[in-house]
């Protein structure tokens, strides 16, 4: 593990500047708001690191079920800021529908966390998989580990896949294309999930490198070049 408490509370400060220049330059709400939320999950992390590997002590559990929290809300942040930086206006009547959806995933997930015994436990090598709640050391970063339930083994089966929880993979890539937000998706994609994925052998890990790297991803609102490159002209800042 190469990553540090340093380096991370780096992040937070990065993170942290972003969402006070973001702020005072008068962005749309949702995205200094986004960039908080994950500056959030850094703090988090930072925190994480000062108990690793101390599986069973209040400290550690606590820092790794709000990390999960973290996660389960996350997809209503990330279509908050995907339609606030859209170049095309995001009708009330979508908004609506888009925070409906993403809040019935987090209601599916928070259900796939409960210890459900008619449910069985969570496949081993799906993201996040454990017997125990705790964050450990991972390949470079940290890991999370969760004793979650097998409410949706069955899909991950028929489907081949193994995220754990497919409804935030759904609300957070296929439901920002509903909207037009594909160029943003396949940023996140590649720039997430998929870069995370290279970067380590340990599925635990995974959602932990990807969030880190969401610090990145919500800063390109930023930046007028890159922000251009992922929504169009008309989503650029006027200061």
């Amino acid at each position: 593990m190469c990553w540090t408490m340093g380096v991370s509370a780096a992040m937070v400060a990065l993170g942290g500047a972003g969402t006070v220049v973001s702020a005072r330059r008068k962005d749309p709400l949702a995205i200094p708001v986004t960039l908080g939320y994950f500056t959030l999950m850094e703090a988090l992390q930072v925190a994480g690191y000062a108990v690793i590997d101390q599986c069973g002590t209040p400290v550690n559990e606590t820092v790794t079920w709000l990390s999960v929290m973290h996660i389960v809300f996350q997809p209503l942040f990330i279509n908050a800021f995907a339609m606030a930086l859209v170049a095309k206006p995001v009708s009330t009547a979508i908004k609506v529908w888009v925070f409906s959806i993403c809040a019935a995933s987090s209601v599916l997930m928070l259900m796939q966390l409960y210890p459900f015994e008619w449910a069985g436990t969570c496949a081993p090598g799906s993201q996040l998989c454990a017997e125990r709640l705790c964050t450990v050391s991972g390949d470079w970063h940290q890991a999370w580990d969760v004793p979650y339930n097998g409410l949706l083994v069955g899909l991950e089966r028929a489907t081949g896949t193994s995220w754990g929880f497919p409804s935030y993979m759904l609300v957070a890539f296929a439901l920002p294309l509903v909207y037009g937000a594909w160029r943003l998706v396949i940023f996140h994609l590649l720039a997430g999930p998929v870069a995370a994925g290279l970067l380590t052998s340990n599925p635990n890990e995974v959602p932990a490198i990807w969030c880190l790297f969401s610090i990145v991803i919500v800063l390109v609102a930023l930046s007028p070049v890159i922000r251009r490159s992922v929504t169009g002209p008309a989503a650029a800042p006027s200061g």
